[in-house]
Parts: C-alpha cells; sequence; structure tokens
C-alpha cells in the first residue's frame, strides 16, 4: 500500500463514521445497557437502548453500501474488519437478544467492542493527520477523467513474477480490445498507480472505454446472482450425496449463464464498430476470450473499481454522459466470494492459453464426472439455452 492510498483510506474511514454516527450511536448502546443492568426496571432505559439500537443498525447498513472492495480488503489488512463490519449490528442485537435475562454480558460484550472500536479510531485519526503533516495527501484523478483499479487476488499468479507479468499482459490487451471496438482505434493505456500489499493496479483510460469496461461487468455480476442461486442448489445436492446427471445439468446452466453474457457482451461492444469484416471477426474472438478470462478471475476473487471526476465545464457530451456512467455503475457493483469449486476456466487458463467453445448436451454431460474443479466453460449448451 502506498502512503497516499493509506492517507486516502484513513481519512474516508474518519470521515464515513462521522457521517454514519456509528461510534455515536455504539455508545448509546453501552450507556443505555449499563443504565439498563443497574436499573432494569426503568422503562425509560429500555426506550434508550432500543432507540440506540435503531439508529446503530440504521447507519450499520449504510456500511455496505459505502466501502468498496478495495477499501473492505485494506481495514481487514489493517485489524479494523471487525469494526467497520456491515454486520456489526447484527452481532451486537444478537448478544443483546441472547442474554435478555443476563443483560450485564451484553454490556460487557458491548463495552469491549466500543472500547476496542473507540481506540481503532482514534489511531485512524492521530495517523492521516500525521501523514497530512508530513505533507501526504490522497490520490486524486483530473477533472474530466475517470480511472479504473484492478484488485488482484495473489492465488492467480501463486505468488510468482513471471505470472504476474502475464496478468499484467492480460489486462493491458483487455483494455486495448476493449479501446478498439469501441473507439475504432487502440488507445494509449496509462499506468496512474502500482500498490503490493494486495497487488492493485490503477490505470487510465478514456472514458467511453471505461464506462464500456463498467456497464459490461455489471452486466455478469448481474448475471451471477442467478449463477450463486444454481450454485446453492448443486451445493444442497452435493452434501445430500447426489452425483452423476443431475450435478452435470447445473454444472452446464452455470457454464451456459455464463457463456449467454460473454456473447451478448461481445455483441454490444462490436455493435458499432466501423473496422473490415475480418478485423471484426479477430476482434470479436479476442473480446470473447478476453471476457472469458475476466469473468474466470472474478469468480476467484478479481475486484474492478472505477472513478470518474466530472468536470463542470465539459463540452462533450458523450463523454460527459461516459463519465456520468462510470460513476454509476462503479457504485453498483458487489463482486462475489471466491468460490470454493471454481468452475469457469481451468488453472491453466486463467492466465493464458486458449479458451476453447464446447457445445454439451445433458447425455454428453452424463457421461463425465461431475464437480470436476474449474471445469472448462462451455458455450451454449443445448439443455440451458433458456439460462
Amino acid at each position: 500500500m502506498t502512503a497516499q492510498k493509506l492517507y486516502e483510506t484513513l481519512k474516508f474511514l474518519h470521515g464515513l463514521d462521522k457521517k454514519l454516527g456509528l461510534q455515536v450511536a455504539l455508545n448509546s448502546i453501552r450507556e443505555a445497557l449499563k443504565n439498563l443492568v443497574s436499573s432494569p426496571a426503568q422503562p425509560q432505559y429500555q426506550s434508550a437502548l432500543a432507540s440506540a439500537i435503531d439508529k446503530f443498525t440504521s447507519a450499520s447498513a449504510e456500511l455496505g453500501e459505502s466501502l468498496t472492495p478495495s477499501q473492505a480488503e485494506l481495514i481487514r489488512g489493517m485489524g479494523g474488519a471487525d469494526f467497520f463490519d456491515p454486520s456489526i449490528a447484527d452481532k451486537v442485537k444478537d448478544s443483546i437478544a441472547k442474554n435478555a435475562m443476563t443483560p450485564s454480558v451484553a454490556r460487557d460484550f458491548v463495552e469491549e467492542l466500543a472500547s476496542r472500536r473507540e481506540h481503532f479510531l482514534e489511531t485512524i485519526e492521530t495517523t492521516f493527520r500525521g501523514l497530512a503533516e508530513l505533507k501526504i495527501t490522497d490520490t486524486k484523478i483530473e477533472p474530466g477523467s475517470a480511472d479504473v483499479i484492478f484488485l488482484i487476488p495473489r492465488n492467480l499468479f501463486d505468488n510468482e513474477l513471471g505470472k504476474f507479468a502475464k496478468q499484467l499482459t492480460f489486462i493491458n490487451s483487455l483494455i486495448r480490445d476493449f479501446s478498439e471496438a469501441i473507439t475504432n482505434q487502440v488507445e494509449s493505456i496509462e499506468l496512474q498507480e502500482l500498490s503490493s500489499s494486495l497487488p492493485t493496479v490503477a490505470l487510465v483510460a478514456s472514458a467511453i472505454v471505461l464506462e464500456a469496461l463498467a456497464r459490461i461487468l455489471n452486466k455478469f455480476l448481474d448475471a451471477w446472482k442467478k449463477i450463486e442461486e444454481i450454485r446453492e442448489i448443486r451445493e444442497r445436492l452435493t452434501k445430500i450425496g447426489f452425483k452423476g446427471i443431475a450435478l452435470e445439468q447445473l454444472t452446464q446452466q452455470i457454464l451456459a449463464t455464463a457463456q449467454k453474457t460473454v456473447d451478448e457482451s461481445t455483441a454490444i461492444l462490436l455493435a458499432e464498430y466501423k473496422g473490415d469484416t475480418g478485423r471484426k471477426n479477430e476482434l470479436s474472438n479476442a473480446l470473447s476470450r478476453d471476457l472469458r478470462r475476466l469473468f474466470g478471475q472474478i469468480e476467484r476473487g478479481l475486484t474492478i473499481e472505477f472513478r470518474a471526476e466530472a468536470n463542470k465545464d465539459e463540452q462533450d457530451e458523450t463523454k460527459r454522459k461516459a463519465l456520468e456512467g462510470i460513476s454509476s455503475s462503479g457504485r453498483q457493483m458487489r463482486f462475489p466470494q471466491i468460490a470454493n469449486e471454481p468452475l469457469l476456466l481451468t488453472n491453466g487458463q486463467i492466465l493464458e492459453g486458449p479458451i476453447e467453445s464446447i457445445k454439451a448436451s445433458p447425455k454428453k454431460a452424463a457421461s463425465r464426472r461431475s464437480g470436476k474443479k474449474g471445469a472448462q466453460m462451455e458455450t451454449k449448451a443445448e439443455a440451458t439455452e433458456n439460462a
């Protein structure tokens, strides 16, 4: 993590806690429980506790909408995951509910949590103010520009430098192919920031290209909601001993859902392409390969963030709308948890190598071993065309 990124994160957390009033509400719960333990029959103390819990619950719910994946990861690395966990209110309410007859236990739990969180917030404020005195500030993008940030889990490249270089090559190819499809020319990509604790690559590219990438990502993440539902069914069947065709059909439906998103996304990206037919076909194959690899990496933990800074004097309507689209899409993104059993790509396809399309019917699927880890992505499965 760079010093600038640390400053930016600490300043954000300090402001976020003040804005949501998390610690204030938690302290109110602490005081209400103290009073309730001392005078359990007093209705005003019970009412004060209920009001404090409501405020804390409301503030906690906003955490999930306020933190980006990279911020959540940085908080975890700093030891503050428990203090900025969107489910923190549930933990407090659970402690109170379980100890309704012994409120002193709940009081001690909240007292310990509030004290630790208070100390963490004091450390945050002291540190970011100290960094500011050392003339270290947060990184900002120029008005009228946008950037994209790839947060790369180390399991994607096994902590090997050579494989990490291949990951950077893939990201470069992805953005270049998107730019050619959208603008009919390959644009330059500027490296804005590179940090190593959680390998993070921030790139600057044209707003119209990044808006297209953000839009396609949200399309896949929407499709992933359906995939997760199928996965849950598949996992339940596995636990109760189902094998063979039942699991294979669900696997095929997952693969077909992902492939359908790849096909539709490729068509969207090339809808306005003005190059010759031969190059369009080449670019279609490249985009399809890029998207499959991108979606396969997301299944294994890759997350992507977008930032856009509007320019009040922007005269280019297309660019202005693109910047607005990036901001809107970026706020909506919620990436899935790392899958225990990745299905979209084999381990050998995560960084390089061909990703072939395979048409499969349920009968063919039934002949293969079910639940194979890292199964190859398949296209347009006949039995799952409605996926």
